[in-house]
């Protein structure tokens, strides 16, 4: 089993997954599966905002993007933390993607889990799962103070 580690934040990562280098600077791991094909990105931000606004805020963008159909949004438990899901397709006009989405909010940071892969009716609730549930937190990655966020020095 292959582990990722960043300090702050440990999790699995699954077989026959490649690491590839992150878009921006709060993806901490973001991994393909050719063979499937899949990718999977996890990030951590800091923020101040709880799970209902960071929906409202998902709910509202989706419902002005014609390319994003929202297939479901709702809050749901993984151990014993609360989650927000975002289930939902989008097009560029040739091929059509699922992406499932998971946040969570600890300690002003926000882990975000993102699993996007290119046919809407494969089950994989097991395989998101098992990735999110491996997610261990020692600390937050991010202090948020006064409107501005610096990197946790206090591991």
């Amino acid at each position: 089993m292959t582990v990722f580690t960043n300090g702050f934040s440990t999790l699995q990562i699954p077989e026959d997954f490649e690491p590839v280098p992150g878009k921006n600077e709060f993806t901490e791991l973001y991994l393909v599966n050719t063979k499937i094909p899949m990718s999977i990105k996890f990030s951590t931000t800091p923020t101040l905002a709880g799970l209902p606004e960071i929906r409202a805020d998902i709910e509202k963008n989706a419902a002005i993007n014609d390319k994003i159909e929202l297939i479901n949004s709702d809050f749901i438990a993984i151990n014993d933390d609360i989650y927000y899901m975002v289930v939902s397709s989008f097009s560029d006009g040739e091929n059509e993607l699922r992406r499932n989405e998971f946040l969570y909010v600890k300690d002003d940071n926000l882990y975000f889990f993102e699993f996007t892969y290119p046919y809407a009716d494969r089950e994989l609730d097991d395989f998101y799962l098992n990735i999110i549930r491996s997610l261990k937190i020692s600390g937050p990655k991010y202090i948020v103070e006064n409107g501005e966020y610096k990197i946790n020095n206090n591991e």
